[in-house]
């Protein structure tokens, strides 16, 4: 495969933020506006073979120039995006009551996408003008340490895949509604957290498999029907005996067609675990040996699905470990193994029968030096 890909991207963001009071109330006000600009032109040739060894590799095989690649039978693409986006936006946040205070919001987004094919002879846009989308929440302070929340939020999303017929398809939208809880522990030497989501979202591109590879040599996309992401998230961090810290999070996530003349009923992000654990902690050794630290820690997580659903790609544990060491107030040295045990695991991508199936990667020892200067 050879390719040329040539992208430039500009944008900028800007914002006015200010405080008053006002009806007895705290208020907290910003404005704002941001733009964005993506331009590539991107050129490409390549050729798949078959009776690949990936444990018996040849490595003398002679360099293939895009035009050997056509003239073997390979396939080419060239083509050119432009994408647009610009909006304004505003948040309002005050202090309805001594425990309340509330957060509301908008933006007005306008999005322009052009997609051209040279080597198809092919042009398609999609645009969205002054698309509003609001959000709002509430904190409920329950004490000094504790607050209760709650918020909700539209979803305006575009992208940038497209169907069989070369159009693009419509930005995603839908809602994504949480509750939890925060706090502190241990006279706020720990901080905690406890979040409940749902995120239902539709018009996001799957896989159109029936469509062959009509995509520049790959599979085009469709729009899918209604779908829903939902769980919780559980987060500890902050100093749980003298000189160690521990951050700790688990997440559980279920992903489900809600409603897809296809997919009804069956995961929708194939490789989104349902189950995923990391720890993490730190140790400052005491007295002399203060300069010393040892961390450790392990991600855990369970099996996601093959790209055509049709298989599971099993989960996995990694362990990591650190030792650090303050030579001087400026200079740190660290060095991180991780993979410790040498897992040999498969990341979850867009993992096939045929293909795609990628090693994580091995053990490795990472050394480091870091400098801070004093000003």
């Amino acid at each position: 495969m050879r390719t040329r890909f040539d992208s430039r991207k500009q944008g900028f963001d800007v914002y006015l933020r200010g405080r008053f009071d006002a009806l007895s109330m705290e208020h907290d006000v910003t404005l704002g506006a941001n733009y964005s600009k993506f331009v590539s032109t991107d050129r490409y040739a390549r050729r798949f073979s078959g009776g690949g060894n990936i444990f018996a590799i040849d490595h003398n095989r002679p360099a293939q120039s895009y035009d050997t690649i056509l003239a073997a039978g390979g396939t080419k693409s060239h083509t050119h995006y432009d994408v647009r986006q610009k909006g304004i936006y505003g948040s309002w946040r005050a202090k309805l009551a001594e425990p309340l205070t509330a957060i509301v919001g908008a933006r007005l987004s306008w999005y322009d996408y052009l997609y051209a094919s040279q080597s198809a002879g092919f042009t398609s846009t999609v645009s969205t003008s002054a698309e509003v989308t609001p959000y709002v929440g509430l904190v409920f302070a329950l004490n000094k340490q504790w607050s209760a929340y709650a918020s909700y939020t539209d979803v305006f999303e575009p992208q940038t895949e497209r169907t069989v017929s070369g159009e693009g398809l419509k930005p995603i939208i839908g809602s994504n509604y949480e509750v939890g809880l925060k706090g502190e522990l241990m006279d706020g030497r720990l901080n905690t957290s406890l979040a409940v989501f749902r995120y239902d979202h539709t018009n996001r591109a799957v896989t159109d498999r029936d469509g062959g590879f009509a995509c520049d040599g790959w599979y085009c996309s469709k729009s899918s029907g209604k779908v829903r992401s939902q769980g919780f998230e559980a987060e500890v961090s902050g100093e749980v005996a003298p000189r160690l810290q521990l951050t700790a999070g688990y997440t559980y996530n279920t992903t489900k067609f809600l409603e897809d003349p296809d997919n009804k009923g069956q995961v929708f992000g194939q490789w989104t675990p349902k189950h995923m654990l990391r720890v993490w902690s730190n140790y400052q050794l005491p007295g002399d040996w203060s300069r010393l630290s040892v961390g450790g820690g392990f991600s855990i997580q369970s099996h996601t699905l093959g790209y055509d659903r049709t298989y599971k790609v099993p989960g996995f544990a990694v362990w990591s470990a650190r030792l650090a060491y303050q030579l001087t107030p400026e200079v740190a040295l660290a060095v991180n193994i991780n993979n410790i045990f040498d897992k040999r695991y498969y990341i979850p991508a867009y993992n096939e029968t045929n293909g795609n199936n990628n090693y994580g990667d091995p053990r490795n020892v990472l050394f480091t030096v870091k400098y801070t200067p004093k000003l």
